[in-house]
C-alpha cells in the first residue's frame, strides 16, 4: 500500500470513528434533555446547551437519521506532475539503409540504440511527448522528399520511455489518406498516445489526459500549403474530404476559423476537466532561427484564448522562447516558438540553407505542473536541456541522440571521443536563441 493511500485510508477511519462518538454524544444530550423536561419544564432545544462544545455545530439529533451519514467533501489532493516534449524525429534514408539499424535478413528494423542515452529523460517525466515526420506505411521505406517510415521507430520510442506522438506534421500525408490512417491505428495498436488526428469524426480533435490525478488538455496543429481545386493541401498534396476531416490542420489565410475552432477545443477540454491546456504548433519558417509574425500573432490570440502553454516545431532549427500576457492581463503562456530536430539526418554539410550546424540542434522542453491544496494549477518550473545529434560513418550510418545537460562528463558517460568541442559548439548556439526568453520565464515562475 502507497503512503498516500495508507494516509487516506487513516483519515477516514478517524472520520468513522469521530462519527461514532458524536452519535453517542447526541443520543447522551437526548436523554438528559428529556429528563431536564419533567423536571423543570425547558424546552427541547435547551438541551442542545449539554451537548459537548465540539458538537455545536452537528446536524439537529432530531433530523439526523433522515439526511443520512454524509461523508465530509474530500480534500482537494496536491500533486506536481512533469510533461516533457522532444522535438521532431525525421527518418532519412540513411536510417532505412544503415546496416546499424536494418537486419537485411530478416528485413526488419530496430532504432533501439539512438535513443539510449534519452532514455533516462523520457522515463523520468510522467508523459513524454515527440512528433515523427512522415507516415508510418509498413512498406516502401523512403526518406526525402516522400517520409514512408517503419513502425520500428515507435517500438524504439516506447522502449526507450516515450508516451505520446504528436501527429499532426507536413509530412504525415506523405502516403495519403492510407498512411496518415494507417499510422494512426499503429499507434493506438502499440498503446502509444497520439494527437493532431483521428481516424473517424467521432472521435474528438484533442486528448484530455488525467496524469496522476491531474488533468491536462493537448491539441495538436499543422499548417496548410495552397488550396489545390477547393481543396486543403499538406506540402503540396492535396487531401482528400475524409483527411480533410480528420487531420488538424489551420491555415494562415483564414485564422479566424482556427481561432473559433481552438476556442471549441479548449473550452471543451474544461469541461471535461482539464486543468491546464497545453498547445502544439506544427508551424514557422523552415530554417529560420527567428519566429514569424504570424507565428507571434497566433501565440498571442491562442494566449488570449485560455492557453497555459505552447510548443512550437517544423523549421528544423530552435527558435526563441518567450512569455505572452493575455490582452485582458489574467494569465501568461510561455511559448517555445519552435524546439529542433530531435533526430534527422540534417547535417550541416547537407543543408545548403544552414551549413551552421543548426539543424543538429534540439531542446527538450519540460514543464512541472502543481495542484495546491486550494485546487489552483501552477506552472512551477520549466526546464531546456539542449540536444544534439551525433553521427559518425565508422560503422556505416550511427546516430545518437544526446542530452547535453552535463557537457563536461557527456565524452566519458558516453564513450564517444572527440565530441566535447561539438557539444559545445551545440549548446553555444542554442542558448544563443532561447537564452533570454528562458530567463524571463524563469523569472516570473510560478505561472498561473
Amino acid at each position: 500500500m502507497s503512503r498516500k493511500t495508507f494516509y487516506n485510508r487513516r483519515i477516514r477511519l478517524k472520520a468513522r470513528k469521530k462519527r461514532k462518538q458524536l452519535r453517542a454524544n447526541i443520543m447522551k444530550g437526548v436523554i438528559l434533555a428529556g429528563v431536564l423536561l419533567l423536571v423543570s419544564g425547558i424546552t427541547v432545544i435547551a438541551a442542545r446547551h449539554f451537548l459537548p462544545p465540539d458538537t455545536q455545530t452537528a446536524s439537529n439529533p432530531l433530523t439526523l437519521d433522515n439526511e443520512g451519514d454524509q461523508e465530509a467533501p474530500k480534500p482537494v489532493s496536491e500533486v506536481t506532475v512533469t510533461l516533457r516534449t522532444a522535438g521532431d524525429i525525421i527518418i532519412h534514408k540513411p536510417f532505412l539503409t544503415s546496416p546499424l539499424y536494418y537486419d537485411q535478413e530478416t528485413q526488419t528494423y530496430d532504432y533501439n540504440s539512438i535513443f539510449k542515452y534519452c532514455r533516462e529523460d523520457y522515463e523520468e517525466a510522467d508523459l513524454t511527448v515527440t512528433g515523427v515526420e512522415g507516415a508510418l506505411t509498413g512498406e516502401n521505406y523512403s526518406g526525402y522528399p516522400l517520409f514512408h517510415t517503419p513502425d520500428a521507430i515507435i517500438d524504439a520510442l516506447k522502449a526507450n520511455g516515450a508516451d505520446m506522438c504528436l501527429i499532426a506534421n507536413n509530412h504525415i500525408y506523405d502516403a495519403g489518406d492510407s498512411g496518415f490512417l494507417r499510422t494512426a491505428e499503429v499507434l493506438r495498436n502499440k498503446g502509444m498516445l497520439y494527437t493532431g488526428g483521428r481516424t473517424s469524426t467521432s472521435e474528438k480533435k484533442y486528448t484530455v489526459q488525467d496524469i496522476n490525478g491531474l488533468k491536462v488538455g493537448i491539441m495538436d496543429y499543422v499548417y496548410e500549403t495552397q488550396p489545390v481545386d477547393g481543396h486543403k493541401t499538406i506540402n503540396g498534396i492535396s487531401m482528400s474530404s475524409t483527411g480533410e476531416e480528420l487531420l488538424n490542420t489551420f491555415s494562415e489565410q483564414d485564422l479566424e476559423s482556427f481561432y473559433q475552432e481552438a476556442k471549441d477545443n479548449i473550452d471543451a477540454m474544461r469541461s471535461e476537466g482539464a486543468e491546464y491546456i497545453l498547445a502544439y504548433m506544427h508551424w514557422g519558417i523552415e530554417y529560420q532561427t527567428q519566429e514569424s509574425q504570424v507565428q507571434r500573432e497566433i501565440a498571442q490570440k491562442l494566449c488570449d484564448l485560455g492557453v497555459n502553454a505552447l510548443i512550437g516545431s517544423h523549421p528544423h532549427v530552435i527558435q526563441p522562447v518567450d512569455l505572452f500576457t493575455s490582452s485582458d492581463g489574467s494569465h501568461q503562456m510561455p511559448c517555445a516558438f519552435a524546439i529542433g530536430n530531435h533526430l534527422s539526418n540534417q547535417r550541416r554539410q547537407y543543408i545548403d540553407q544552414r551549413p551552421d550546424g543548426y539543424t543538429e540542434d534540439g531542446v527538450m522542453v519540460t514543464l512541472s505542473l502543481t495542484r495546491n491544496a486550494d485546487g489552483e494549477v501552477s506552472l512551477t518550473k520549466m526546464d531546456f536541456v539542449p540536444t544534439w545529434v551525433y553521427y559518425s560513418q565508422a560503422n556505416g550510418s550511427e546516430y545518437y541522440v544526446l542530452p547535453l545537460d552535463h557537457p563536461e562528463t557527456i565524452e566519458t558517460e558516453t564513450g564517444l571521443p572527440g565530441i566535447s568541442s561539438s557539444v559545445q559548439e551545440s549548446i553555444a548556439r542554442t542558448s544563443g536563441i532561447i537564452g533570454e526568453g528562458v530567463e524571463k520565464i524563469q523569472n516570473a515562475l510560478p505561472i498561473r
